[in-house]
């Protein structure tokens, strides 16, 4: 979880970013700007004590008002991420404080390709989707032999002709 020192800022000005719950002591501690390849704004070398991070940086002079995304990412020394990202939104002032207009035209547009490592795609059937199909399978087939024995116990016979009294 990450916590901003203020929700609002303008270009230029100083903003700390806290966090806790990083469990990856010794992997390097990443925060970008607006996109998971952005601009790097701060980085926390390792160790991460307690979990807990602080990181100060300053949004990037010239930023156009309107929301951003800080993206808080964790990599290990490889490069890989050991943590899925965490983002959190920083509204850009203007100059004078005023806030961006609702509806106005998107300050940036990303249009790069996602970052390697984050998405995968894989068609293959894994063991546990087998095994899950199987135990479904066999589930409606006891289901089915039950309400089977269920109506088979439940004939009844014809019922027989009354006798008449003499």
């Amino acid at each position: 979880m990450v916590n901003l020192s203020t929700v609002s800022a303008k270009p230029g000005q100083e903003v700390t970013l806290t966090g806790t719950g990083f469990r990856n002591a010794n992997d390097q501690l990443v925060v970008r700007f607006n996109a998971l390849d952005g601009p790097v704004l701060a980085t926390v070398t390792p160790p991460i004590v307690g979990g807990t991070i602080s990181a100060t940086f300053n949004v990037p002079q010239g930023t156009t008002p309107g929301n951003y995304v800080l993206v808080v990412s964790q990599t290990k020394a490889d490069g890989s991420l050991s943590l899925s990202p965490i983002r959190a939104v920083l509204t850009v002032t203007g100059v004078a404080g005023t806030q961006p207009v609702v509806g106005a035209a998107a300050a940036t547009t990303d249009t790069s390709p996602r970052a390697p490592g984050l998405v995968t795609s894989d068609d293959s059937v894994s063991t546990g989707t087998l095994a899950l199909v199987a135990l479904g399978v066999g589930g409606v087939g006891m289901f089915l032999a039950g309400m089977a024995a269920l109506f088979a116990g439940r004939k009844n016979p014809a019922p027989e002709v009354a006798r008449a009294r003499s």
